[in-house]
């Protein structure tokens, strides 16, 4: 459209054009704060122009293209992937380190002073075989360690289950982020489709996906609508038509394992399969009875799976460290002919050990009946001192049929062992283990969270809303705006003359 009208035409797509950018201005400045929202821009594009013979190529004005979200995808796939990383080593980390707490060392009244304080009192026992005191302090000493090895036992089988509860939870939370994302992919699929540009839906998408990699280790995968698919451990969890759910081993023996269905504790499912406590297995919305196991290596379900390994191991080290020291005492105790029972009684469960061991209620009940010497001799008290150089002999872990079997009633002792280790060292090793992986989930965590920190701030130079550009944006849109509608006013009052002066 040529002359006036088409002046006309160009100056209100202008109007136009500017007030959208202006508004898109607006909208980012009021989102400045707003978590996860990124900053938008308006695409201008030139509306198509038209040849007029022997005058050339005329302009039509401006259009509006679309208003586009400023991201960066890799930086915020990197994003997913430390944050992650950094929520593994955080969850891990508090975890151990209440399992530090539980095993107290080094402390003035932790396990291995009260096994320093038994092997003093039987060696004041060697010295004073008849002596009912010095029988009693061993008595006494003796129920003492035994129970504080069963309330650390106690206390990590406590700290286990309520670590599995904790991975029930979150398991729960990435089922419901999930159904959270499906609901988020119909809606953007609906916007797309009609040409529309759902940027407020694909920035909380964006953060849903966020949440998702801090639980669990996610990889994301999305198409030309915009929508976000979901694999953990190479197997899907969303696609375009399926959804699976994530459950949790709560309990696990011989005979199979009861999970929290959904990561929900009050919906109970059982499977024929022995898992590991705190498995997550997946099951598709079809199948809710088919389980598959998945191996989560990082995010918080990850940490936690991996602190239950941790704790498991560490009660393992207990049961054996619980073991080798009460079936060496009996063997000496019965002039080798029991190890699992006489001065200590362990019960039938190698598993349990530490959290069945008991001082014999024989002895529990008259400690004056305690044998000292290996003869009924007057002031012998050779049991006594044998059992007390337990404390220096060095042993396997856990002690086996064929170490035991070493004993020598001569010499009421074992053959010491090349690769093994006295208790005290023993113990030591297994606080040593412990504090060695907490502070590896420590250093990583530190370095996760500096590597976060840096590719946020570098998301945040991306996405992130400037107050100084915004401003010079919405003075560059004023501006136009109102040259725009300069223009129109000029093209009103030639109009006006056109019409009202020269009688056209």
């Amino acid at each position: 459209m040529a002359g006036l009208f088409g002046t006309l035409n160009n100056a209100t797509s202008g109007l136009s054009a500017n007030q959208v950018a202006l508004q898109t201005s607006s909208n980012n400045i009021a989102n400045t704060s707003t978590d996860g929202y990124s900053r938008q821009r308006v695409n201008l594009e030139t509306n198509s122009a038209y040849t007029i013979s022997g005058v050339g190529t005329l302009g039509t004005g401006v259009k509006s293209a679309g208003v586009e979200r400023i991201v960066d995808d890799f930086v915020r796939g990197q994003i997913r992937n430390a944050n992650s990383n950094y929520q593994f080593a955080a969850e891990k980390s508090d975890v151990l380190g209440d399992l530090e707490n539980i095993f107290n060392e080094p402390s003035d009244n932790g396990l291995l002073t009260q096994l320093s304080t038994l092997t003093s009192s039987w060696t004041e026992l060697s010295n004073n075989p008849e002596s009912d005191t010095a029988k009693t302090l061993v008595a006494e000493n003796a129920s003492t360690f035994t129970d504080t090895l069963n309330s650390m036992a106690d206390d990590i089988n406590s700290l286990t289950n309520s670590t599995v509860q904790s991975v029930s939870k979150n398991v729960l939370d990435f089922n419901n982020k999930i159904e959270q994302l499906q609901n988020l992919n119909d809606q953007i699929y609906n916007m797309s489709s009609r040409g529309e540009s759902p940027n407020d839906l694909l920035d909380t998408r964006d953060s849903v996906l966020k949440d998702l990699s801090g639980l669990a280790n996610i990889t994301t995968t999305t198409d030309n609508y915009g929508r976000a698919f979901v694999q953990l451990d190479g197997q899907d969890v969303l696609t375009s038509t399926s959804m699976s759910t994530l459950s949790v081993v709560t309990t696990s023996n011989s005979s199979g394992s009861t999970l929290a269905v959904g990561g929900d504790t009050s919906e109970v499912g059982t499977t024929d399969t022995q898992y590991s406590l705190g498995t997550v297995v997946l099951s598709s919305s079809a199948d809710s009875t088919g389980y598959q196991k998945l191996d989560i290596s990082s995010g918080t379900i990850g940490g936690l799976q991996a602190a239950i390994g941790e704790t498991q191991d560490r009660l393992q080290d207990l049961n054996d460290f619980a073991g080798t020291i009460a079936k060496t005492t009996n063997m000496i105790y019965t002039n080798g002919s029991s190890s699992t029972t006489g001065f200590f009684d362990l019960g039938t469960d190698e598993g349990s050990y530490a959290a069945n061991i008991t001082l014999n209620s024989d002895i529990s009940n008259n400690s004056t009946g305690i044998s000292a010497g290996k003869s009924t001799a007057s002031g012998d008290g050779t049991k006594a001192a044998a059992i007390a150089a337990l404390a220096s002999t060095k042993l396997d872990y856990p002690v086996s049929d064929t170490e035991l079997a070493t004993y020598d009633s001569d010499s009421m002792s074992f053959t010491s062992s090349q690769t093994g280790s006295t208790f005290a060292n023993e113990f030591n090793n297994t606080v040593t283990k412990n504090g060695i992986s907490k502070q590896a989930a420590d250093n990583t965590a530190t370095s996760q969270q500096s590597v976060l920190t840096q590719l946020e701030e570098k998301d945040s130079s991306v996405s992130g809303v400037s107050l100084n550009e915004e401003m010079s944006n919405i003075i560059k849109y004023q501006q136009g705006f109102q040259a725009n509608a300069r223009l129109l006013s000029v093209v009103s009052e030639m109009l006006d003359t056109l019409i009202n002066n020269t009688g056209v």
